[in-house]
């Protein structure tokens, strides 16, 4: 329905529709396979119809080459993920999950975790871990609801589902388990860092979406199959929902300035849009609020199970994963005040200029819309603003499904584990953990406010001023885009 309307009007609008439906086509298949190689089936249609998707409006270089690299990237995954199919082949001479997955603890050490890092492989490579994230920021190229559904609620968490999946494959293997925690809390961090410096409201969200699979991976790793499985089903309603917030929000911008998207996702172009779009600003708070781990809403209860988890098995780990839950939900209430608070910046045309050259595109602040542009953006329509109120209601109600003193979800997963969970549960425990990342949450939404509502301090400034190589650091993504570009990329082209 959101696509409906957020697609209307593109000249390739049936065929947009025909790739969507040939995804979520794949996607049921690696769900519903009952053996490897039809799950492999699904996980190459996935990965084919996302190159498609990705790259749909392949008229600009920047989209088609954003396509092919996160096709590219990951064959890489999919490569360990087959020679992990032929492995297992090999070692039981079946790949069906009923008949493989009770003989595993049988396995031998060495050979389960060789099976089960391939395994991984193919999970880091579909699911943007360290080091193959590289495509999910640049992948953002494809229209909103492509982002939306498949680089949040479904593609993407395939790995982690395929991880949980053959989890007795990964508790067969000590060393593979510590591999995938390891990870995962280290994406969690690193992708929190880099999202905090971001000006690209879409890069923002999908920096957090890879620190939140990182989330996944941590909580896999350390053993609990169903917390992973958890943060994966509340992260998919709150996370659809901010990215269907902000194509609502680029839909608006390109209104005022165009169809040019350096100036139309750029957040120091907007401010003071909660004026105009009310509807998709208040969905989009309750989206904020939900990823940062607020109670009662959703992310809280998933967030603070992983939490709760790590710190019982790794706490060094839980150190790194309780500090990204503060960064998450600093940056954010970052994005919502720079978008929606203080006043609209979208008609500053000297700045629409500098942005460009920034960008090394010929400055064209009026943008190459064809019409006469808006003064100030206004709420999308119906189509686009009602699956937003939508999702908003189960952003906040559905975490209450997995309260840890009695989770209907992880009955549905595991009956036995569920009542196990029931009768050791402790409030004496639950209180200063659930306390504590509330705490670390809440210090990252006043710093936020302070700096971005109240601009009490100017922190951009403060940080580029005092840090410069730190802040340089950061905004170049730890320079392993870089890093990959010259040995890989250009490696290859050498070696051709």
């Amino acid at each position: 329905l959101y696509s409906i309307g957020y697609m209307h009007g593109d000249s390739r609008f049936p065929r947009f529709f025909t790739y969507l439906n040939l995804f979520v086509f794949s996607m049921l298949i690696l769900v519903l396979g009952d053996n490897l190689v039809l799950t492999f089936l699904g996980w190459e249609g996935v990965g084919a119809c996302s190159y498609f998707l990705i790259a749909f409006w392949f008229e600009k270089d920047e989209n088609a080459s954003a396509g092919k690299k996160a096709f590219i990237t990951n064959r890489v995954g999919d490569w360990g993920f087959m020679v992990a199919i032929f492995m297992t082949f090999f070692a039981f001479g079946t790949v069906t999950y009923t008949e493989f997955l009770p003989l595993s603890p049988g396995l031998a050490e060495t050979t389960a975790t060789f099976i089960a890092l391939m395994l991984f492989v193919g999970a880091i490579g579909k699911s943007a871990q360290i080091p193959l994230f590289i495509w999910l920021p640049d992948a953002m190229a494809g229209p909103t609801p492509v982002s939306a559904l498949i680089h949040t609620a479904t593609m993407v968490t395939a790995g982690e589902f395929m991880v949980c999946r053959l989890s007795p494959m990964f508790e067969a293997s000590p060393t593979a388990q510590a591999v995938v925690c390891v990870i995962g809390a280290c994406t969690a961090l690193f992708a929190a860092t880099v999202g905090m410096v971001q000006n690209d409201i879409k890069r923002v969200i999908a920096y957090s979406t890879c620190s939140q699979l990182g989330y996944m991976f941590f909580a896999a790793g350390s053993g609990a199959y169903g917390a992973a499985m958890f943060h994966l089903f509340t992260h998919a309603f709150f996370k659809a929902l901010l990215f269907l917030g902000a194509g609502s929000v680029i839909h608006a911008m390109e209104e005022v300035v165009g169809h040019e998207p350096v100036l139309a996702q750029d957040m120091r172009l907007m401010g003071g849009l909660r004026k105009f779009m009310p509807i998709t600003s208040a969905t989009f708070f309750i989206g904020c609020i939900a990823i940062s781990g607020i109670p009662p809403l959703a992310g809280f209860w998933s967030k603070d199970e992983i939490l709760g988890v790590a710190f019982g098995h790794f706490p060094i780990l839980w150190v790194a994963g309780f500090i990204t839950a503060g960064m998450t939900a600093f940056y954010m209430f970052r994005l919502y005040f720079l978008t929606f608070e203080g006043s609209f910046r979208g008609g500053n045309k000297d700045f629409q200029v500098e942005l460009m050259a920034a960008a090394g595109k010929v400055a064209e602040p009026h943008g190459d819309s064809g019409h006469s542009l808006a003064a100030h953006p206004h709420e999308s329509g119906w189509q686009m603003a009602m699956p937003l109120a939508v999702l908003a209601v189960p952003s906040v109600l559905i975490g209450l499904l997995g309260t840890p003193w009695h989770s209907r979800f992880a009955a549905l997963l595991n009956p036995e584990e569920a009542a196990e969970m029931a009768a050791h549960f402790s409030w004496a425990e639950f209180l200063p953990l659930a306390g504590s990342s509330v705490a670390i949450s809440a210090a990252g939404i006043t710093l936020a406010v302070v700096a971005y509502l109240l601009h009490k301090i100017d922190l951009g400034s403060a940080v580029a001023g005092r840090f410069p190589a730190l802040n340089r650091f950061l905004a170049n993504k730890w320079y392993l885009d870089a890093l990959n570009d010259k040995i890989f990329v250009q490696g290859s082209r050498k070696l051709a």
